[in-house]
């Protein structure tokens, strides 16, 4: 990725909140957001949520989010989504979110326990970061990098860019858009990728009422 420089720079991950939010039921009952870094998503699913379960496995980052003034509907936990022994809801979730988080996991492994957190009728909801391999990414690129400038230079004006957090986990994609493919393609029947602008990757997937 191009860098921007420290005044331009603005989040890419908060630029799909709202497109996260879209996904979710507009009343939520008890929500995940794994990898929820200083917590500014879990913030926002708290208020559409009756509780929201923000995990993370740097303390650091757990450390900033409970400095943030959230709801008190947000249970901030320290630890590893893929620890065994690690205390969620037993019931499974509503909702699941997961922004740029999947990318620092195994890439199966982590799908596989994201999506068994989801109860029946609920949701999954991943923005992800992938390792462009094809034309098509390449071309994304491309339009990603004018588009990524105008928009630092655009949020600095409005004094709503510049360095982005402290002490952030930063972590290069090794998977492919198509290894993602493959492997969705037979643990999530039904979900809905998409390629992304600014080096994302979304996925949508619905667990059948019942199951």
């Amino acid at each position: 990725m191009p860098q921007l420089p420290d005044r331009l720079c603005w989040s890419h991950n908060h630029h799909y909140h709202e497109w996260m939010l879209r996904q979710i039921p507009a009343r939520a009952g008890r929500v995940l957001d794994a990898g929820c870094g200083s917590g500014a998503l879990a913030r926002r699913l708290a208020a559409r949520s009756a509780q929201v379960d923000a995990l993370d496995r740097s303390e650091a980052m757990i450390q900033q989010a409970r400095r943030s003034g959230a709801p008190g509907n947000v249970h901030w936990l320290h630890g590893d989504l893929l620890d065994p022994g690690l205390t969620l809801a037993p019931g499974g979730y509503e909702a699941v979110t997961a922004l740029a988080s999947l990318h620092q996991m195994p890439l199966q492994a982590g799908l596989a326990r994201l999506a068994g957190l989801v109860r029946g009728g609920g949701v999954l909801v991943v923005v992800g970061l992938y390792r462009p391999a094809t034309a098509g990414d390449r071309l994304t690129e491309m339009l990603a990098t004018p588009a990524n400038w105008s928009a630092g230079a655009w949020l600095a004006l409005r004094g709503r860019a510049g360095k982005l957090e402290e002490d952030m986990p930063v972590r290069a994609a090794e998977t492919t858009l198509g290894d993602i493919r493959a492997v969705t393609a037979v643990l999530l029947p039904g979900l809905k990728l998409r390629r992304r602008l600014f080096w994302r990757y979304s996925l949508v997937w619905q667990r059948p009422a019942g199951r």
